[in-house]
Parts: C-alpha cells; sequence; structure tokens
C-alpha cells in the first residue's frame, strides 16, 4: 500500500533468511523479548534478485538448506500477513495460493531471470526514467552493498569497464520476451 508496507517487507525477507530466528520478528521490532544472541544460525537462501510489486513480488533465491525454500517462504508469507493485516485492520490470507518455483539450470536462465525480475517495475509510469527502490536493480548499478541482497554471483558475469558489456545494458537495452525464456517463466496461469 505505501513505502513502509514495502520496507517491512523487506525486513521480513531479510530476518528469516537464517534458522533459527531467536523470536518472531514482531516481537524483536517491539523489543518484547530480550534477544538472545544465536551462535549457530544458518541460511536457508541466498537472495540474488527480488522486485516488490503493488500486488506481487518476485525472488531470485538459492536453497542453501533442506527445505529453506519452503521454510523461508511460509514464514515470511506468516509473519508479513499478520503485520499487514494489523496495520490496515483487515483479517485472511494475504498471499494468494503457494508460492512458485522454477529450478534454474543453466547460466543463461540466471541472468535472464535476474533481467525479467529488475524489469518487473519499468512498466510503473510512476516511476518513469527512476530508480525503483523496491528492487536490488539500483545496488546492482551502483555497486554499494546490500545488506541482505548478494549481487556479486550475477555481476561477476559483466564488465565493469566496457558500457556495452554491463549488467545495466543487459537489462535495459535487450529484449526480454525471448522464446527461449517465455517456456521457462512461471506465468499467472500455472
Amino acid at each position: 500500500m505505501d513505502r513502509w508496507d514495502h520496507l517491512r517487507f523487506l525486513e521480513t525477507l531479510d530476518y528469516y533468511r537464517k534458522s533459527p530466528v531467536p523470536m518472531k520478528l514482531s516481537d524483536f521490532r517491539r523489543g518484547v523479548i530480550k534477544l538472545k544472541k544465536i551462535d549457530n544460525q544458518t541460511e536457508l537462501v541466498r537472495i540474488y534478485c527480488y522486485c516488490l510489486m503493488p500486488n506481487h513480488f518476485h525472488l531470485l533465491i538459492q536453497q542453501l538448506a533442506d527445505g529453506g525454500i519452503s521454510e523461508f517462504l511460509r514464514k515470511v508469507a506468516d509473519s508479513y500477513t499478520r503485520y499487514f493485516n494489523t496495520r490496515h485492520k483487515r483479517v485472511g490470507s494475504l498471499f494468494q495460493g503457494g508460492f512458485k518455483a522454477k529450478l534454474i539450470e543453466t547460466d543463461e536462465y540466471l541472468l535472464h531471470l535476474s533481467k525479467y525480475i529488475h524489469r518487473n517495475s519499468f512498466p510503473l509510469p510512476m516511476w518513469e526514467h527512476r530508480f525503483y527502490p523496491y528492487s536490488s536493480y539500483p545496488y546492482y548499478l551502483s555497486g554499494e552493498p546490500h545488506p541482505f541482497c548478494d549481487t556479486n554471483l550475477i555481476s561477476s558475469y559483466f564488465s565493469k569497464t566496457n558500457p556495452n558489456l554491463t549488467y545495466q545494458s543487459f537489462v535495459e537495452e535487450t529484449e526480454v520476451d525471448s522464446p527461449a525464456l517465455s517456456k521457462l517463466l512461471i506465468d499467472a496461469d500455472d
């Protein structure tokens, strides 16, 4: 609905990507329970790209622990739904159905999927010719470290000195609708 909802969703992604978590995110934010240091936290997933849209989101993530993606997305959905429902005085589920996933088996698919995710915000008229802040894309362009998104893997495929071979030129100056890629994407009808 607004900037605060987007920022809370990003905070939720960061908080639940590791396990075990010391408490629910809402308790942590309120300081209800004194935080105990957890020495043996492990990453469930590594996040490479994201884009939060007004009515859906896209993530490019790597599973690092058995069942990590399912556990991560379940906790994110539960936590964010509780937050959103409380803030906006509503009840019920927030997300329609379960998440959809595709296995990435080639470097080409990995790169094209990152482009697809980062181009998702391009049609939003209010952000035309500006960087969309609820995406990992600005971090790919600036080279600044992201608090929880690993930009190194995908960036390593591109030149830092040749403007024709940069990640930005790949995302912004090449087509996203290649027939090879479109059959690999998840449709709304899937």
